[in-house]
């Protein structure tokens, strides 16, 4: 089992000492959150909590990802950054692949796509995206990501996206691995076609369920056979035993929550260091 640290909604001033810290506590890596602005009124429903309410607020702080991920990378040796997630069709595939691909060169191929397709419809109607038909557009700008990463020329024709010969540099020397959130069915075979999958905010029954729902899908998929990441997020911390039972039933990676949860904003640094040191003698030590 691999643990990676969440620093979402983590003040920007505390990030780099979050970050040694992490790293020197023997986690994998970090992963991050994707939201680009609040508006003032939101009306789409948050799909993870029972209220429907996010329950960060409006002044919650969400650093860009991908410069996160370049600037974390150039004071750390070994960790490794995930977005979970980053809202793929909320942009545009030329912009997001240019992003994700330098901060994979400027990490050392450190980084991991987590994506998902989004909830927010008010965030998209402000960049110019559709909301509907998010879905398929994401399959189809996931197959464009993995041709710009080549770094040779490339043409494509699609459903969405209709484009001539380009050639996109710096890229890695392989695309980053995509890993899709969410435990829909579509969720659920879309990452049984990629590299693997992230949940989050799970009750420990309810995480060994949907486990099972991602092996039967990689298995009608024909991919049980290639290397996969299986990311979870519990609603509580779970024990040695538990990660045992979690690992055994597919999981590869324990995500810690949100530094100073409830209020990952207002904690200060130094509650938060306690908490990373705390977490890895009990977990990972």
């Amino acid at each position: 089992m691999k643990f990676f640290q969440s620093v979402s909604q983590t003040p920007a001033p505390q990030l780099v000492e979050i970050a040694r810290a992490v790293e020197a506590a023997g986690f994998d890596g970090l992963t991050m959150s994707d939201h680009l602005v609040r508006p003032a009124s939101v009306d789409s429903r948050y799909p993870y909590a029972a209220s429907g309410q996010m329950a960060a607020g409006t002044a919650t702080p969400y650093p860009d990802c991908w410069v996160l991920a370049g600037a974390l990378a150039q004071v750390t040796t070994r960790l490794h950054f995930m977005t979970c997630v980053y809202v793929l069709p909320m942009r545009d595939p030329f912009t997001a692949a240019k992003a994700i691909s330098t901060a994979a060169v400027l990490s050392n191929e450190r980084v991991m796509l987590g994506i998902g397709v989004g909830w927010m419809a008010e965030e998209f109607a402000l960049t110019g995206q559709a909301f509907a038909g998010r879905g398929r557009r994401t399959d189809e700008m996931l197959e464009i990501l993995r041709k710009l990463c080549s770094g040779q020329m490339e043409e494509h024709h699609g459903e969405f996206y209709d484009f001539g010969p380009v050639q996109m540099q710096p890229v890695p020397s392989h695309c980053p691995p995509v890993l899709i959130g969410g435990h829909s069915p579509v969720a659920l075979r879309r990452a049984a076609r990629s590299d693997g999958w992230i949940g989050v905010n799970y009750d420990l029954p309810q995480a060994f369920e949907i486990l099972g729902a991602l092996e039967l899908a990689r298995k009608q998929a024909g991919t049980l056979n290639r290397p996969f990441e299986a990311a979870i997020a519990l609603n509580a911390e779970p024990d040695r035993d538990d990660c045992k039972r979690l690992e055994d039933a597919g999981a590869t990676i324990l995500f810690n929550p949100p530094l100073g949860l409830p209020q990952p904003a207002t904690a200060s640094l130094e509650s938060k260091l306690d908490e990373i040191e705390r977490f890895a003698e009990r977990l990972i030590a």
